[in-house]
């Protein structure tokens, strides 16, 4: 399966490609950042590792990753890939710097990226 991976520091979107169907799942860290709670940079750094643990363990079956997002957290994502899930990181096909595009958006950047019809 085929997997387009869209993160920042507080969410993820996975979109699976397999069989002519596309399957999209989303992860949210746990950050609060609500004005009586401010988060310092441990608490982040700590939902981030989270995050990045919690789209790991849904991408298994996962042959091709594009990674995608706005921010540096893609990099984070694929350094985290790398230290923990070296299997993973190898599958990598690359990391691409977007902003916040729609869904179908997503799928028309994976069907030119994989070259698919």
């Amino acid at each position: 399966d085929v997997f387009v991976v869209w993160i920042d520091h507080e969410n993820a979107k996975l979109f699976q490609f397999s069989d002519e169907k596309m399957e999209r799942f989303q992860v949210h860290s746990k950050v609060t950042d609500h004005h009586t709670h401010r988060l310092d940079h441990f608490d982040r750094a700590e939902q981030e590792k989270k995050l990045y643990k919690a789209v790991s363990e849904r991408l298994p079956q996962a042959n091709s990753i594009l990674i995608i997002g706005p921010g540096d957290a893609k990099i984070h994502f694929q350094d985290h890939l790398t230290l923990h899930h070296p299997a993973l990181a190898k599958k990598v096909v690359a990391c691409e710097t977007v902003d916040h595009p729609t869904d179908p958006q997503i799928a028309a950047m994976a069907r030119k990226f994989f070259r698919w019809a």
